[in-house]
């Protein structure tokens, strides 16, 4: 399987322990990860 920055994003948001907002628009793919231990 080929992985593209928008499938890699989908597959990391389907995981529900991870707390990740991802921003996608025609020029960029912004996946933030917010993970701070609380």
């Amino acid at each position: 399987m080929a992985w593209t920055p928008r499938t890699l994003a989908d597959a990391l948001n389907s995981i529900a322990e991870l707390d990740i907002d991802i921003e996608n628009n025609e020029s960029s793919l912004i996946i933030k990860m917010n993970d701070y231990g609380d």
